[in-house]
């Protein structure tokens, strides 16, 4: 008999085709390419509203036991945002906006709000559907589970609409992979057109919320562009509440043109008095925690002090993030409120403790969707660093143009506002503000910010702006757009190679402009005198003489005004000494051997290892108390050693600041040289009276 081969296995790929072939019914193949009619054998066990089950993300609804203890706003906050998007809702008037977007900076509590908004609706027999996006829930970061999710609803609030649904979906088991608009327009439209022919005065709210937080830009915009029109026609039984940041691509998706007639804008950024709500909030929590918490009988009366609840609300600007996770941190119940406190304040260390987390992890988020991070963060340094605000300052220092600066910061739309500001005295220019003034406290502190950290940007910046007036780009260009940043920024910079370089090399006629800015050889000095070189002061010592002889030349007033330091006496001791030697050998025709060069003067009294400035108070810079101006005139009592060091120290330079309207500012250096006693106010209306000045005059903040 003939011996049969045993038969063989069909390649790989031969085995995955057939595999892939397996459920196809009336597959057909035409040359290279193939045509396959896919079964719907999967779906025909199951009816329509099983199909539908199955599409829904259970963790987007507003009752969701997977969003357990949602946020909410707390009882008598975000009462007046919530009034006014409830009288929207029920339309005691004849409904002229059938879509309103409720937007702020991240943190501000837009999801508390549509929470509570869900919440009163129910409250109030008001029929709602929502759908909560959470970008890190992978069940409800994308738009597919959208129209499922709120079908589902609309079916348990409406269940006439249930034979229409599942009608449709049986009829398409494959709706669910169409287009958002055709499932839209399939399962909702139609289905709640139908029950409006029965029920003209039905009404229905769909809660849109974390739109920012749904996977893909596009994608953002065409679920806004799809739903503005369906409703532009305003004959349905149905509106939306959206709920997001302020991020670009929304912006323009929520555009005035393309929503005309059916928009309603809330900006929480602007208006709802978001400060008065923080404190409502703050005071209520402590005392909780006071009632309840384990240690609560340990806590003294006075506890928390009013200046420890003032910098938390100040650290908020405005956003209910920062004082929740404050709150959060507080309420720990293995640990003491009071320590806590005190790690918040920052007056003893966090230890392996992460008071933070969840705001850097938000931080964190936003950071990560940039592009070019390193121009990001270099441009984050010097506005944290310089103190400067204005958008052209910072494009004249990176030799940029406005728009780049701009372009640059439109990812962190959420965290970082630019808005276009006309000052008096005809100066027009975009100012940049940060929304949160822990984003500051964040990017500064390498345990928090890790890779997104800017501590070591400060030198690199300093070696910038030498290179830039080594090229002469100062030398020609106005007063007004001189950059006098550098004595700030060189607070902040470690001494390295390059930067010693650029230091001897630079020659104070390069920037002869700057010299004349109010503070500039103050600050100036104030940085070069707290970097050790090694030499025990040689170098500080000749960079000094070299910058004094030069102003004491150009700008004798600003030598004036600082004479009295000590290290600053001496050198002009010095030099007066050799001019006076110098003009009596010349009187005797002889040559002075015994003038000191700038390159071999040493002063004995500075020592670069002390702290800077720490000799006696030298005669400083008084604010007159008029209500418009600022004057700068010389006083007999200037700041203390430690006020003055206060200035010059890197550790404890930057403070900031909230207006009414919750936009952060960063307080100059220079306010911190004032009295320590001094009350919060007081600074930030000192603070204010320098930016008057400085864009009278058309300054930067230098």
């Amino acid at each position: 008999m003939p011996t049969l081969s045993k038969p063989v296995n069909p390649p790989a790929h031969l085995q995955q085709t057939a595999e892939f072939f397996s459920h196809a019914e009336h597959s057909m193949i035409y040359g290279n390419s193939f045509n396959v009619h896919q079964s719907t054998t999967q779906y025909a066990e199951k009816n329509g509203f099983q199909i539908l089950q199955e599409n829904v993300a259970t963790a987007a609804f507003h009752n969701s036991k997977e969003r357990f203890n949602p946020p909410r706003c707390h009882e008598h906050t975000r009462e007046a945002v919530l009034d006014e998007i409830f009288e929207w809702i029920i339309g005691n008037v004849p409904r002229e906006t059938w879509i309103a977007w409720l937007n702020g900076a991240a943190g501000a509590g837009k999801s508390a709000i549509c929470q509570s908004i869900a919440e009163r609706c129910i409250l109030h027999g008001i029929l709602v559907a929502s759908f909560f996006f959470f970008r890190t829930d992978s069940t409800r970061n994308t738009i597919d589970p959208l129209i499922a999710t709120l079908a589902y609803q609309i079916i348990q609030l409406l269940p006439e609409t249930k034979k229409n649904i599942v009608e449709a979906i049986e009829s398409n088991p494959l709706i669910f992979k169409q287009s958002f608009e055709a499932q839209l327009d399939t399962l909702i439209v139609r289905s709640l057109r139908l029950l409006q022919l029965s029920d003209p005065a039905l009404k229905l709210l769909l809660i849109i919320d974390g739109v920012d937080e749904c996977n893909g830009a596009d994608t953002q915009t065409n679920l806004i562009h799809t739903m503005a029109k369906i409703l532009r026609a305003k004959n349905l039984p149905f509106i939306v509440l959206f709920g997001s940041r302020r991020e670009n691509q929304l912006v323009m998706a929520f555009n005035p043109r393309d929503m005309k007639g059916i928009l309603m804008q809330l900006r929480l950024d602007d208006n709802y008095h978001a400060e008065e709500d923080i404190i409502r909030f703050l005071n209520d929590s402590f005392d909780k925690i006071k009632e309840t918490h384990p240690f609560g009988k340990r806590l003294s009366t006075d506890w928390p002090l009013p200046d420890h609840v003032e910098k938390i609300v100040n650290k908020a600007s405005g956003q209910f993030i920062y004082a929740s996770v404050v709150i959060d941190f507080l309420s720990a119940p293995i640990y003491n409120p009071s320590i806590q406190l005190e790690i918040v304040c920052g007056l003893r260390p966090s230890g392996r403790l992460t008071p933070f987390s969840q705001l850097d992890a938000l931080y964190c988020h936003i950071f990560a969707q940039v592009e070019d991070i390193l121009a990001t963060l270099n441009v984050l340094a010097y506005l944290i660093f310089s103190y400067s605000r204005r958008v052209d300052v910072v494009a004249r220092f990176f030799d940029y143009e406005d728009a780049n600066v701009l372009s640059i910061l439109a990812p962190l739309a959420s965290v970082i506002h630019c808005e276009f500001i006309h000052y008096e005295f005809g100066l027009d220019a975009y100012e940049i503000t940060f929304r949160h003034a822990s984003l500051v406290d964040f990017l500064c502190d390498q345990g928090r910010s890790g890779e997104y950290c800017i501590n070591t940007f400060a030198t690199p910046l300093c070696i910038r702006w030498f290179k830039a007036a080594e090229a002469g780009r100062f030398r020609d260009i106005p007063y007004e757009e001189q950059d006098g940043t550098l004595p700030y920024i060189l607070l902040h910079a470690e001494v390295t190679d390059e930067l010693y370089a650029s230091l001897i090399s630079y020659t104070p006629s390069q920037t002869r402009a700057v010299y004349g800015m109010q503070n500039f050889l103050m600050m100036f000095l104030g940085g070069i005198s707290r970097m050790d070189f090694g030499d025990s002061g040689k170098t500080n010592n000749s960079l000094f003489s070299t910058i004094l002889r030069y102003v004491k030349m150009e700008f004798p007033r600003e030598v004036e005004i600082i004479k009295n330091v000590p290290i600053v006496h001496e050198i002009l001791a010095q030099l007066v000494a050799e001019e006076e030697a110098d003009l009596s050998h010349r009187q005797a025709g002889t040559p002075n051997t015994n003038s000191a060069s700038e390159e071999t003067m040493e002063v004995s009294v500075f020592d670069a290892r002390a702290s800077p400035l720490s000799m006696e108070a030298p005669s400083g810079v008084h604010l007159s108390p008029s209500v418009g101006d600022v004057e700068l005139e010389e006083v007999p009592e200037a700041p203390t050693s430690s006020q003055l060091n206060n200035v010059c120290q890197p550790g404890g330079i930057v403070s900031t600041t909230v207006d009414s309207h919750g936009i952060v500012d960063v307080i100059p250096p220079s306010s911190e040289a004032f009295p320590q006693e001094t009350s919060l106010p007081n600074k930030r209306a000192l603070v204010s009276r320098i930016k008057m000045w400085l864009r009278k005059w058309g300054r930067s903040r230098t």
